[in-house]
């Protein structure tokens, strides 16, 4: 080689699915995407909390503003919330105030909304097929954020004292925090249960065990071996994925997604 030959830098650019990683996992330049879906899911919640009150209400459109508040924060973040109860760590609404302020923000659009506006924003999120996907995107993302904190909590809590590895707290606190709510307000949670699992109970079972199998326990870790970011990727489209799939062939093998439903029938 000549010396005066120059050294050509190759730069490679980050491809699209590098783009999508750091969008879906709140990385580098897309951190704003966490306001986005918290935003997202938020405002799925306050659909189910309308329509639940609308239903026991006989098809009356009213619901008391502060009853529907509390149900819209239990049910965002009844899960996270026994997780780190069961696992001695500060509540996360504590450790981040952003969550009931949005939280507190989309109540509230979507309650005026439902009570002047005559449900546009929920027309736009669940009878628009763009909105309903953005919705249901936007919601598995952050519910699979949630399981994933809450799993690597429970394994850096060290539950069980005679062994180096949680497995149980691990499986349990990622199966609260992402069945959407951790069942919470029981008195509305449980009730899934009666006629088996439905799609958010299901899909948070297998989250648990993907990421315990492919971040935490060594043998199979190092079997699958994926980084820390491919694995969570994965666990962000074992959430995002099947309610799609849903949405397009009406497919549901783990149990009916509430946010959306399956394809519509066309006009003969």
């Amino acid at each position: 080689m000549s010396k005066n030959a120059k050294v050509v830098e190759v730069v490679v650019e980050a491809g699209m699915l590098d783009m999508i990683k750091d969008a879906v996992l709140f990385q580098g330049s897309f951190s704003f995407m966490f306001y986005v879906c918290l935003a997202g899911f938020c405002l799925a919640n306050s659909r189910v909390v309308l329509k639940d009150a609308n239903l026991h209400e006989a098809g009356k459109s009213r619901i008391n503003y502060f009853h529907g508040l509390v149900l819209m924060v239990l049910m965002s973040f009844g899960g996270s919330t026994l997780a780190a109860i069961m696992c001695g760590k500060p509540v996360p609404f504590v450790c981040n105030e952003a969550l009931v302020s949005v939280c507190l923000i989309c109540w509230t659009v979507a309650y005026l909304d439902n009570e002047h506006l005559k449900g546009m924003v929920n027309k736009l999120l669940s009878e628009n097929d763009i909105g309903a996907v953005l919705s249901s995107i936007l919601w598995e993302i952050m519910r699979c954020h949630v399981a994933m904190n809450c799993s690597a909590m429970a394994q850096g809590a060290k539950l069980i004292a005679t062994r180096d590895l949680a497995i149980i707290g691990p499986l349990i606190a990622g199966t609260l925090g992402g069945c959407g709510g951790g069942f919470m307000p029981l008195n509305k949670g449980l009730d899934p249960l009666k006629n088996g699992t439905n799609w958010r109970i299901g899909s948070a079972v297998i989250n648990s065990i993907w990421l315990f199998a492919s971040m935490q326990y060594p043998s199979t870790k190092a079997f699958i071996g994926l980084s820390v970011t491919s694995a969570r990727f994965v666990a962000i489209c074992i959430c995002v994925i099947p309610p799609l799939i849903q949405m397009a062939t009406g497919f549901k093998p783990l149990g009916p997604n509430p946010l959306v439903t399956g394809p519509k029938a066309k006009a003969s």
